[in-house]
């Protein structure tokens, strides 16, 4: 797992999601070589923050955001350091001015939660843990494709996502166990959804 020198706090990670002033479309792969450098918590935090936000309301948002947090999470269950995503889901573009919108929005209350955010619970550094983390994350993007169906409630998943990425990128593992438990919570929920349809 990444080490404490790679962490990222969330306004960092908001800069880095920022697009730049005058840009008018943005896609993942604009922010992907920053976020690679950082490890694998941002990059798992980026495709779930943005599902998790208005923009995975956009048709299709949840499902490309759900696959690329699948593909991420099964490449480091497989151990590999550098995970590779197809061109053609890094190519997708959503609209700047809707991202930095919800940036702008957000970064007040990323400061705050920042605060609360330290390097504790070591255990998260254990493969055995990390492998856990990846496994519950893969299980999010993978329900989070059928649920772009279900209105809202491909939120669950995508937020749980997020929370243990701000985990793995922050050195928290508080933080990670509390996304663990959204997840559960989530495919429990997802479960009764999906078997009253």
């Amino acid at each position: 797992m990444e080490a404490a020198v790679n962490s990222m706090t969330l306004c960092e990670l908001l800069g880095k999601i920022k697009p730049k002033a005058s840009a008018e479309t943005c896609c993942f792969g604009d922010f992907w070589h920053v976020m690679e450098k950082r490890g694998f918590g941002p990059m798992l935090a980026l495709p779930a923050f943005i599902a998790s936000t208005p923009l995975g309301a956009i048709p299709g948002v949840p499902s490309v955001t759900g696959v690329i947090i699948l593909l991420i999470a099964l490449q480091i269950l497989l151990g590999r350091r550098h995970p590779w995503i197809p061109s053609r889901l890094m190519n997708v573009e959503i609209e700047a001015h809707r991202l930095k919108t919800i940036v702008k929005t957000l970064r007040p209350h990323a400061a705050r939660i920042d605060r609360f955010l330290v390097p504790r619970w070591f255990f998260m550094r254990h493969s055995a843990f990390r492998s856990l983390i990846a496994l519950c994350c893969a299980a999010c993007g993978m329900v989070m494709i059928p649920l772009e169906l279900v209105p809202f409630v491909g939120l669950l998943p995508a937020c749980a996502v997020l929370i243990m990425a701000i985990g793995m990128a922050t050195d928290d593992g508080a933080v990670a166990i509390i996304g663990l438990a959204v997840a559960i919570l989530g495919f429990m929920l997802c479960w009764q959804q999906l078997a009253a349809q």
